[in-house]
């Protein structure tokens, strides 16, 4: 059986959009349907639809008097969290590859996306038992110690906003579910600079994390150790977090952070 090109699996409303996105160049910022339609030999009526579309998701933005499209804030937000995520690469990783031989167990840098945590980088544990960390993968804010510590340090208006926008579900035997409680609990990790879950996401494990700050002083990611339940112990518990604040700092300075706040 003959293998399939890449093209094959194109969607061509997908393609024209993005063809139509890469369009738009510092000297041509704002373009109109008919220039669009001229650069890409594609039909008005389908660029029509498209930017509508796109407008509708604040990708593009229609200027009312001369009814030409630019580029939307949502690209530069998005292309906010791309630069982020390399920049945070970049300085992150040999800070975790230390940690991560001091304690021996996995480490997780995570940032915030659409009002949710995602990993974007990590390292396994040596053990054969260990928490196995999904990159890419989308999880709540609320539960586990790698969200509560982005949570806990974001304005008070938006922790409020994504408590009650969020559905609060148990995903663990220990998931704070009561938003009262969980204000509670948050304004705990404020105060204490990181976070802690026993079994709030999966059962028999465990994690200590604490957020990161850009120059600004914005929560921009966290980082976390996370392992069996049965290997944080009261002995080894202080010392990680310990551990994972003192790698988040370093990471944070990294971002001129502390140079800015001290």
């Amino acid at each position: 059986m003959k293998e399939k090109d890449r093209s094959d699996y194109y969607i061509k409303s997908i393609k024209r959009s993005v063809q139509i996105l890469k369009s738009f160049t510092l000297q041509s910022k704002e373009l109109g349907i008919t220039e669009l339609s001229r650069i890409l030999h594609l039909h008005k009526s389908t660029i029509h639809r498209i930017l509508v579309t796109l407008e509708d998701e604040h990708i593009v933005l229609q200027n009312q008097a001369t009814k030409k499209y630019r580029l939307g804030m949502k690209l530069f937000e998005l292309g906010n969290i791309a630069k982020e995520q390399i920049e945070i690469r970049d300085y992150a990783k040999p800070i975790m590859d230390e940690l991560a031989k001091k304690t021996e167990e996995s480490i997780d840098l995570n940032i915030i996306s659409d009002n949710k945590r995602v990993s974007i980088e990590k390292i396994d544990s040596p053990h054969d038992l260990r928490r196995i960390i999904q990159l890419g993968r989308s999880l709540p804010l609320y539960c586990g110690g790698s969200g509560k510590a982005i949570l806990a340090f974001l304005p008070a208006s938006e922790i409020e906003r994504i408590i009650c926008k969020e559905n609060l579900i148990c995903l663990g035997p220990k998931t704070i579910t009561d938003p009262v409680i969980l204000r509670k609990h948050l304004k705990e990790i404020r105060k204490n600079g990181y976070a802690q879950s026993f079994e709030e996401r999966v059962v028999g494990s465990s994690s200590v994390a604490a957020p990161i700050f850009d120059y600004e002083g914005n929560v921009v990611a966290s980082i976390s150790i996370s392992g069996p339940i049965t290997r944080f112990t009261k002995k080894k518990v202080p010392i990680f977090i310990s551990l994972v604040k003192e790698a988040a700092e370093k990471i944070s300075t990294k971002f001129g952070y502390y140079i800015k706040n001290k």
